[in-house]
């Protein structure tokens, strides 16, 4: 990196630049005291055509205008280089993406779109950052700002975010997309560092940000982020890197249109997110940071919904897999993964390892910046405060893993001891966590329509098979039947159980029987699951 700056400063000649690099550096190998840039406004959404199969079964391209100022103390190197020269990478680039927040889950729409690369100042005198202060030529002086509408953001400019650090901002021009050309030359013209032709043919989408029209059609709240990034802000200035946006698709029976509407917000998108926690996680001052963003509901039959969206905001490393803790005790089911293509022979595999869950990526699918994947299961404990490990996808700087701060699965309020008898088995469950005190606490079974149904509490367990593929789960000698319920239509008995704030922490073992003629158990009777209820407990065991 250092040999690449001298060669850069060789090439410019470019007092500020000269003084930038020179500059102390604060932890992060290349920050820049003072630097700091702001993207303010989406201003317009832009939707270029489409292509393949017939709608609603082909791909829509989009793009995004914005608006950006200097919000910092010092002016910034911004040119590309004259036309014909070496490329230069003194220039902010500025990133987009599209999420969808449907059913409760925030998710990317948009699969692995390019980038601006915005190779020329205006100093616009408008904006937040004014007023628009005077400086050398080929900077972003400080107080001005640049707008970009969504046509000429999403022009032939649009360069891989692959290619960027986006820890560091830096972008080597040799033997990049621009140097290679599209389609692509060959011999030295290709490694050169020199500009080569660019042209996408008839495909109005190239490039842009891609969106399948089936996710479309599904419906949903949609919004639109803009990712400004420049070479060495330092990671404290880069909470206004981000800027979100309501974004409005509509077909019209021939072709679709976008537009924009409410108020930008600064940040992740993933704040932006209805009910949802947000948290980040960085690799230490050797590279770049992750957001995660969680929502947990329920539960329901005594599982809790857990779903989870990992945004990479800069870091270089990228992330393979996304791994929590989980009490060993605890069940989890239908677990799921989400990432931006197409391809379900890529998607990080989800496994169960005693007190650990984890979705692991594929050789060739990490998470990258700019990029939002998503994971989403069930489990009967209950959320609490603890680290999720997001692992490291490629050879950087810094640690093997980040930490984030988040929910996670860890206390088990009822303990699945084993299965019921009967078709249908009753479902034994409570209605969250048995703290002391909870007044509202009860427990609930779901099985036969309209049929009696005795919950059966007691102090001691028990582990006794009873034929037919029933097993008692409570202790006869210790055990007090509450009163019977009929179960409702659709199955269902509630009995109250409130738990007194004068309670003692313990155990209570929990059965019910429902009595169905035919049943397993003495010819009328179906036996739920048994469940040890851990009245104020507060861990996994």
């Amino acid at each position: 990196m250092a040999v690449f700056c001298c060669q850069l400063v060789t090439r410019m000649r470019h007092p500020t630049l000269v003084l930038l690099l020179s500059l102390p550096v604060l932890g992060q190998s290349n920050a820049v005291p003072g630097l700091d840039v702001q993207i303010h406004e989406i201003g317009d959404a832009n939707a270029y055509g489409r292509r393949g199969a017939p709608y609603p079964n082909g791909e829509l391209g989009i793009n995004l205008g914005h608006s950006m100022c200097n919000r910092g103390t010092v002016n910034l190197p911004w040119t590309g280089g004259p036309f014909g020269s070496v490329m230069l990478e003194t220039y902010p680039k500025i990133a987009s993406l599209l999420v969808c927040e449907r059913d409760g889950r925030m998710f990317q729409v948009s699969g692995k779109s390019y980038c601006k690369h915005s190779r020329v100042a205006f100093n616009f005198t408008s904006g937040p950052c004014v007023p628009c202060q005077s400086g050398p030529s080929q900077t972003w002086r400080i107080g001005c700002s640049d707008t970009y509408g969504s046509g000429f953001s999403g022009s032939g400019s649009l360069g891989p975010t692959d290619e960027i650090d986006p820890w560091l901002g830096t972008w080597n021009p040799v033997g990049s997309y621009f140097d290679r050309g599209d389609p692509a030359v060959s011999g030295p013209a290709a490694t050169d560092g020199v500009q080569s032709p660019i042209s996408w043919g008839t495909d109005v989408i190239k490039n842009r940000m891609i969106l399948q029209e089936q996710e479309l059609v599904r419906g949903g709240t949609f919004w639109g982020q803009v990712h400004l990034m420049v070479i060495g802000e330092p990671i404290a200035n880069r909470g206004n890197n981000q800027c979100s946006k309501r974004v409005n698709l509509a077909w019209n029976g021939t072709q679709w249109s976008s537009t924009v509407s409410g108020t930008a917000q600064m940040g992740p998108v993933l704040t932006r997110w209805t009910g949802a926690q947000t948290a980040i996680g960085q690799n230490g001052m050797d590279d770049g940071r992750f957001m995660i963003g969680w929502k947990v509901t329920g539960p329901v039959d005594g599982f809790w919904h857990y779903e989870l969206a990992i945004h990479n905001l800069d870091n270089a490393g990228g992330g393979a897999g996304l791994r929590l803790p989980v009490c060993p005790n605890a069940r989890v089911r239908d677990a799921g993964f989400r990432d931006i293509d197409q391809n379900p022979l890529n998607d990080w595999q989800f496994s169960r390892n005693g007190n650990e869950i984890a979705w692991l990526a594929t050789a060739n699918n990490p998470l990258d910046w700019n990029t939002i994947y998503n994971v989403w299961f069930d489990c009967d404990a209950a959320p609490v405060a603890g680290n999720l490990t997001i692992d490291r996808a490629r050879v950087y700087p810094g640690a093997l893993a980040v930490s984030v701060a988040a929910e996670v699965p860890g206390i088990v309020g009822q303990e699945y001891l084993g299965d019921g008898c009967g078709m249908p088995a009753p479902s034994l469950s409570g209605n969250g966590l048995p703290a002391i005190p909870n007044a509202n606490y009860a427990l609930s079974v779901r099985g036969a329509a309209n049929a009696p149904t005795l919950l059966a509490l007691s102090l001691w367990g028990d582990n006794t098979a009873l034929g037919n593929g029933c097993t008692r789960f409570v202790d006869p000698a210790m055990t007090t039947a509450a009163a019977i319920v009929v179960a409702d239509g659709n199955g269902q008995a509630n009995w109250s159980v409130p738990i007194p704030a004068s309670l003692l922490a313990l155990d209570v073992f929990a059965q019910s029987a429902q009595f169905v003629v035919g049943g397993p158990f003495q010819q009328d009777a179906a036996l739920s699951n048994g469940l040890r209820v851990r009245i104020g407990g507060t861990g996994c065991q």
